[in-house]
């Protein structure tokens, strides 16, 4: 028979919850990620809570791409950080590369001013610096793939990322202590300035708020010309995220149009880097080569013999034999070469004679791989015309017959049905391409014998 259950003290049982409140998972994966489609957040949240699952719904139909950053309690101010140097880089102007490292320099004496010693921030300012001057001069060799692995190569290095966060934060606290009646309203009540940035800023490991935010915005972020915008996401009412900007302004105090913006995605206790379309520098995609495979074949055509005293002049169309149309045509083989060859030129073949109608054929110039050849028309004797006593080749027709015929057979006979009349193939339609009104004239007109019939009987 067992003993009775073991029952923890009281002591035990606080120190087991003072345990489980401050564990924390340990934090994978790198310090910013590689860009990749938004559509992964819907994704992620296709089996949340129902709002969640509504917002993130409608995100990638305006934010393309996103970007993490590692949950360490630094991914705020690593976010502004990265995607500020990512505005420079995106402007591709070495010019503002030197105007902004120029301008957190001067910076030194707004740190000096709230009692931060030189050699205290020294070595974090440098990496900033450093960075802004290996980007810029990758810039400036038009290497601008190499500065964005550079950059993401930096701040995924945890020293030189710790010390660029770690300056801007000191930034941040000298800001939020020279301009205190901007930030004050928004402390906990009895909570003087310089103890909210002894203990909500200047620590290595304190993730920003809304104060730290509104303060790095002012003293980065604008002061470069770059709007920040913030997308949260939390439960309120409605189907989109909402959104919250920070607008700079111009020495005059009206707001810059269409700035470079830094845009973040903040999920409850976390922040993220999003991107639109338009921020994201799509590489050229190489055209694959082109193959092209030539007909390489002869023609062989077999006089038609005359027929009904006609003369063979059909003979020589292609197609136009005895045993009806389509019969004894070429043959044609391709032969095809996977690498590209320079494109074939054309050379004139002077005309022939030997034929009624000159005609004109083109011969391909031999090239490495493809030889198109034409053969000439092969040579043949004519039966001379036989001689008509009304002129042609053809049988008469039995308008011929008809008196006056003679007189007017130089007009164009009206063989014409009312349906081809009107349509676009008759040459006087005006849709024909080869549009040609007709010209009636009275002294010209066709007369028939059946025409003093017709005119009798209307009698």
């Amino acid at each position: 028979m067992s003993g009775p259950a073991y029952t923890p003290t009281d002591e035990e049982l606080a120190h087991l919850q003072k345990l489980s409140s401050e564990f924390e998972p340990e934090v994978t994966g790198p310090l910013v990620g590689e860009r990749q489609s938004s559509s992964a957040i819907t994704t992620e949240y296709a089996n949340a809570d129902p709002v969640y699952r509504v917002k993130t719904a409608a995100l990638p139909s305006k934010y393309s791409h996103y970007r993490t950053c590692r949950g360490d309690g630094h991914c705020g101010w690593r976010a502004i950080a990265f995607t500020y140097f990512e505005a420079l880089l995106r402007l591709g102007d070495r010019n503002r590369f030197l105007e902004e490292e120029t301008r957190l320099r001067s910076m030194g004496n707004l740190l000096n001013s709230i009692g931060f010693q030189e050699h205290l921030y020294e070595d974090f300012a440098d990496e900033c610096f450093d960075l802004l001057r290996k980007t810029e001069s990758l810039v400036s060799a038009g290497n601008d793939e190499r500065a964005a692995a550079e950059l993401l190569a930096s701040f995924n290095d945890v020293g030189v990322s710790m010390a660029i966060i770690t300056y801007f934060k000191l930034l941040t606290s000298a800001w939020i202590q020279t301009h205190p009646n901007d930030f004050a309203p928004f402390l906990d009540l009895g909570q003087d300035i310089r103890q909210y940035c002894s203990t909500q800023i200047e620590p290595s490991v304190c993730e920003i708020d809304h104060v730290g935010m509104s303060a790095l915005a002012e003293v980065l972020v604008k002061q470069a010309g770059f709007a920040l915008e913030v997308l949260y996401l939390d439960r309120s009412a409605g189907e989109e995220i909402n959104t919250y900007r920070f607008d700079p302004v111009s020495n005059d105090g009206l707001p810059l149009h269409n700035p470079p913006t830094l845009r973040l995605l903040y999920r409850p206790g976390h922040y993220d880097i999003l991107y639109k379309m338009e921020d994201v520098q799509q590489p050229a995609i190489p055209q694959a080569p082109l193959h092209v495979a030539l007909a390489d074949y002869a023609d062989e055509f077999v006089p038609m013999p005359t027929s009904r005293g006609m003369s063979d002049v059909m003979s020589l169309i292609p197609g136009m034999y005895p045993t009806g149309l389509g019969q004894n045509w070429p043959s044609v083989s391709y032969d095809y070469n996977p690498s590209p060859i320079p494109q074939p030129q054309m050379a004139a073949v002077p005309t022939y004679t030997s034929v009624p109608v000159p005609t004109t054929s083109q011969e391909y110039v031999n090239t490495a791989h493809h030889n198109v050849p034409l053969e000439s028309p092969v040579g043949m004797s004519l039966n001379p015309p036989m001689t008509i006593e009304r002129g042609g080749p053809f049988r008469p027709s039995m308008y011929e017959l008809e008196p006056g015929f003679q007189s007017n057979h130089s007009q164009s006979l009206p063989f014409q049905t009312s349906i081809f009349r009107n349509s676009h193939y008759n040459t006087a339609h005006f849709l024909n391409p080869d549009f040609q009104p007709e010209e009636w004239s009275p002294d010209s007109e066709y007369v028939t014998g059946s025409r003093s019939r017709h005119k009798s009987a209307s009698q």
